[in-house]
């Protein structure tokens, strides 16, 4: 660290301080102590400020946090079409054969919610028409 610029401040530090600081010259590969000291006041102004996340952490961790973020959005993005497609699926089928009664429109916005709640989500378009299926065999038996 150069000392262009610098000025020269006197500080008070308790002996423990000093004494783990010293411990850390070297693993942070500083060369003194005004070195050391200069990264932590950058570092604790940097987490005081929580503007630059990436002033005070580290330039990896901000890297594969990024990568996380954006790996999970994009999952995110393929699930939501997905979606998307089994529900433009499931409309054009409702609107072609259901009745059109809102107290039948009620009922069946109740057993989907509770069917989402039940099933954590985990049903398509061919499912629900298996499920039609078996309800078409069981009232044709009755």
């Amino acid at each position: 660290m150069e000392n262009n610029n610098k000025k020269r401040m006197v500080i008070w530090l308790s002996p423990d301080v000093i004494g783990r600081m010293d411990g850390w010259l070297s693993a942070d590969n500083c060369k003194n102590r005004s070195e050391i000291i200069d990264k932590a006041l950058r570092f604790y102004m940097g987490y005081l400020a929580s503007e630059d996340v990436s002033a005070y952490l580290s330039k990896a961790l901000v890297a594969t946090l990024r990568g996380i973020v954006a790996d999970n959005e994009n999952r995110l993005r393929s699930l939501v079409f997905k979606w998307c497609v089994e529900l433009n699926m499931m409309m054009h089928v409702v609107a072609a054969h259901y009745k059109d009664d809102p107290n039948d429109q009620r009922e069946l916005r109740r057993f989907a919610v509770d069917e989402v709640k039940r099933t954590n989500g985990q049903i398509s378009l061919d499912n629900a028409l298996e499920i039609q299926r078996q309800l078409r065999k069981d009232e044709w038996h009755d």
